[in-house]
This record gives C-alpha cells, structure tokens and sequence, in this order.
C-alpha cells in the first residue's frame, strides 16, 4: 500500500464575516456504460447557479444544504457558484463537463477575494479526456484563490482519490455512511472545519493510504465487513484531539481509473507523522478482511423459488447487477421474468423504460397491453420481458421522500423526478415503469403511484446497499441475486485499461 503525507497550507482571514465561496458537480461515473452523460441530465436532476444554488438546496437534506446552513449560521457571506448532480451513468461528455466546469470557475473569479472555499464534490466523475475530475476541479479552484485560501471538500465515500486531490485541499472529509444518510451531517462538519482554519486554529496535516484491492457495490455497505471494522477503528482514532478529519473511502470499482478503489485519508492538527500511521493502520485493516468482499448470489430463479417458500412478505430481491445507483440502466427484466414464470402473487418491480410508459400512457387507465418491457438499453442487462397487462395508474412521476436523511437528498434535494410513470398490473406482478431511471431509495416511489410496499410477496430491488435505509425495516427477508448488469460483483467482467494493476480480486 502507498502513504503520502501533505503539509497544510496557511489559511488566513477571520470566520465571523467571512466571505466563503460555495458550489460543487457531483456525478458517480460508471465507464463501461454505453453512452454518455450530457448536460441535459444534470439539468434533469439538479442544475442550480448563483443565487439560485442557495435557495434551491438551503432547505435539503444534502452535504451542500448542511454546509448553507452551517455558514449562515456563522454569519458568513456565501458567494454562490454552481450545483450541479446527475444519476449515476457513462462518461461525462467534454461539453458537458466544460460547462459545467467554466461556470463554476468563472464565478469563483467573479467572487474574489475569498476567504474560504468549500465545495461538495463526488469522487468518481470520469470525462471525456478527464480521467480524474475531482483533482481537476480542486487545481483549478486552487489556481483562482490561491495557497493561502483555504478549500475543505465534501466527498461521496464512493470517491476514487489520487494523492494529488489530497496535496490540493485543505481538509477532505467523506460520508461515513452506505446507505448515505450523514450527508447533511457531514456537510454541517465541512463548514465547521473551515471555521476551524479560518480562525487559524489548526494547521492541517494529510496523509493519504491505498490498499490494492477493488471493493464491488455490494461490499461497500458501512454495517457490515470489510468496512464495518475500518469505520469501527476509525472512530476511535477521530476522537483524539490531534485528529481534524479521517474520510474512509471505498472507491468506485466502475470507474476505471488509475486510483479506482478504497483510500484512506487521515488529516492530523500539523502531526505528519500520526497521519501517516493512521492512514496506514486504518489501510492495513481494510486490506485484510478483503476476503470478506466476495459475494454469493442465487440465480433469478433460485431467489425468486426460495421467496415463495418463506411464511411472509416482503421478501427483498436485490439486483445489485443492475445498480442503478452504479450507473446501470434500470432496465433489467431477468427477475421479473422470474416471477411471472413462478406465478407469484403480488410481486413488485420498478423498470426504466420510456417506451413501455408510452404505451401504458396511450391506452390510458383500466386499459390492457401487451408489450416488451426492460432489457433494451444495452447487451448488459438480459433481453425485453413480452407481458400482458392492465394499466392501473398513471402519474407525473415526482414524490416527496419518506426518510427524513433520504440517499436521493445527498445529491438531488428532497423530491423525486421520475417522468411520467405508470403502474402495469401483469398476472400478479405490479411493474412501474418509469421514464428516468431512479434508485429503489425511498418507499414513496412504490406508495405514490398506488403500489403498498408493505403488502407486496417480494420486491426487486436494483440497488446494491442504498436500498437498506428504505426497504430493511420492512423486509422479511433479503436474497441477493446473480443477474446480468453492469455492476456485477464479478469484476473480472470488466476490461479495465487504466486501473492501476496487481489488484486483489482481480490479480
């Protein structure tokens, strides 16, 4: 493993009254899916500049709604930049991307002189010609203030860090969480860090470790090893006085890059040395328990057979292949296929895919259809599902969350743009299919259209862990199926081109 240690820049400037610029473009990047990610889906999901920033993402439980929220308690004055988020996909286009990024930074310039920054990044957004977007971003920023301004970052635990990214901020800090429901938390803790530096109170000291090992989606839950036990340390470490900020971060296996995979970033009150120990120690314990990040799954038809064998419902079938919060098109129709094979009684699938919705729209409500629903993104994702059934509902597809600390809120704020929908009632599963594909996150996007998420048989899930927060407290029972999909836990699927090699599992 690799431990490298930054000595902290100077930060000047006093916090009360302080003029902080804020902003952030956040997008996990999935760089074997077909197709790329445009500016029209970052507007589609959360495109705010300026003032408008603020106000939108005030009030949501996201990391930049608790960074605005911190700061105006501070008295600072924020100098709004540019928010964007868009649903995990392919690679963003260069025009997208220089967009988005000529936005940003022209409006940090405008705001000169600034006496801090703070800014909610992802940590896995790959584009065109841009393999390490992130450090792209901090450089530039870091180009426009200067050495002496300081920039805390907020990252998404899933961020492949360079060592780079580490030399160029202040203080990075992470979501602990997977489900994330510490975002707000966390961005509340990035303004407080940059008090801390404003009022010249610490003087950060970083040290960045990275394990050779790939963790698939399905390992990066933070209840559970080879995670649970990093985090568990980790905690024990933070509370010491020295330490400013520990951010553990798992990676994103998708995203091939050369630092694809978990980092550990330790940030010590001007002790390089502790740092490093940390890092390293923190690392150590990661790479250990890398036995324990191998899956196994039953096949569509094992799972669905062995749901209708338990006493009582719901039964949660995850499709962790077809993680939409991956990237992946939300399409795959291989479990319903299942269902309708095995007669099941109020089963439940979400499906994304316009054309379907069209046809249900076109028949209009009570109406019956016949059509192919799912599998027509990609070669990844199984082949289109032939089905009869009757239009039960129709919708706008927009729904308030449910959890008060929704994973859609981290990125997005707190309500939910689906595109028209419609709830497709064939034999006894429920389909909603959606125009947009969205993650199994909250149990409104069920409840909304009509669907009870609580009197369903078995629900497929196409989430890798996020769908915990959501649909855990409800399960009966949870069975993890091997289907086809662009976020297999078997990477050897994958051809990577730019990942850094020997890498565990894959070497």
């Amino acid at each position: 493993m690799s431990v490298e240690v930054r000595e902290g820049m100077s930060s000047s400037g006093r916090s009360a009254g302080a003029r902080v610029a804020i902003g952030g473009i956040l997008h996990e990047t999935h760089s074997f899916m077909t197709g790329g990610t445009a500016l029209a889906d970052f507007a589609a999901q959360s495109l705010h500049v300026g003032e408008d920033m603020l106000s939108s993402m005030r009030a949501s439980r996201s990391g930049i709604g608790g960074m605005i929220e911190r700061a105006s308690e501070y008295g600072w004055t924020l100098l709004p930049t540019l928010y964007a988020a868009a649903m995990p996909a392919g690679i963003v286009t260069e025009a997208a991307y220089r967009r988005l990024l000529g936005e940003l930074m022209n409006r940090l310039a405008q705001h000169r002189p600034v006496d801090g920054v703070l800014l909610a990044l992802h940590g896995a957004m790959v584009a065109e010609g841009e393999l390490d977007a992130e450090t792209d971003i901090v450089a530039q920023a870091r180009a426009i203030v200067g050495d002496a301004t300081p920039i805390v970052v907020l990252l998404d635990m899933h961020g492949n860090i360079s060592p780079r990214l580490v030399e160029l901020a202040d203080v990075l800090l992470a979501y602990n969480t997977n489900p994330h429901i510490d975002a707000y938390a966390r961005g509340l803790e990035a303004a407080e860090t940059l008090a801390r530096l404003l009022r010249r109170e610490i003087q950060p000291t970083a040290a960045y470790a990275r394990p050779a090992l790939l963790l698939p989606a399905q390992s990066t839950g933070t209840d559970a090893a080879p995670l649970a036990p990093v985090h568990a340390r980790a905690a024990d470490i933070k509370a010491e006085d020295e330490v400013v900020a520990i951010a553990v971060m798992a990676g994103f296996a998708y995203a091939d890059t050369p630092y694809s995979g978990p980092s550990i970033i330790v940030t010590t009150d001007a002790q390089p040395a502790l740092a490093a120990s940390y890092a390293e120690e923190l690392s150590a314990i990661l790479y250990a328990r890398r036995s324990e990040a191998l899956p196994r799954f039953l096949s569509p038809e094992e799972a669905v057979s062995k749901a209708k064998q338990l006493e009582r419902g719901p039964v949660i079938l995850v499709d962790s292949a077809d993680n939409i919060g991956g990237g992946t098109a939300g399409d795959g129709a291989e479990a319903l296929a299942a269902m309708l094979a095995q007669d099941v009684r109020d089963g439940a699938i979400v499906l994304a895919d316009p054309e379907a919705v069209a046809i249900c729209w076109d028949a209009g409500e009570a109406a019956e259809v016949r059509l192919a629903v799912g599998g027509k993104v990609d070669d990844w994702h199984g082949r289109p599902v032939t089905v009869t059934g009757t239009v039960r509902a129709l919708s706008d597809g927009e729904f308030d969350c449910e959890l008060p600390d929704n994973h859609f809120a981290s990125f997005y704020g707190d309500r939910v743009q689906m595109g028209r929908s419609a709830w497709l009632r064939a034999a006894g599963v429920n389909i909603l299919l959606t125009e947009r594909k969205t993650p199994p996150l909250d149990l409104a996007q069920l409840r909304h259209i009509g669907i009870m998420p609580e009197r369903q048989r078995m629900i497929v899930v196409k989430s890798a862990v996020a769908w915990r927060a959501a649909y855990q407290p409800i399960a009966a029972a949870v069975i993890e199926m091997d289907t086809a999909g662009l976020c297999s836990a078997n990477l050897s699927r994958f051809p990577y081109r730019h990942l850094k090699r020997p890498v565990f599992p894959l070497d």
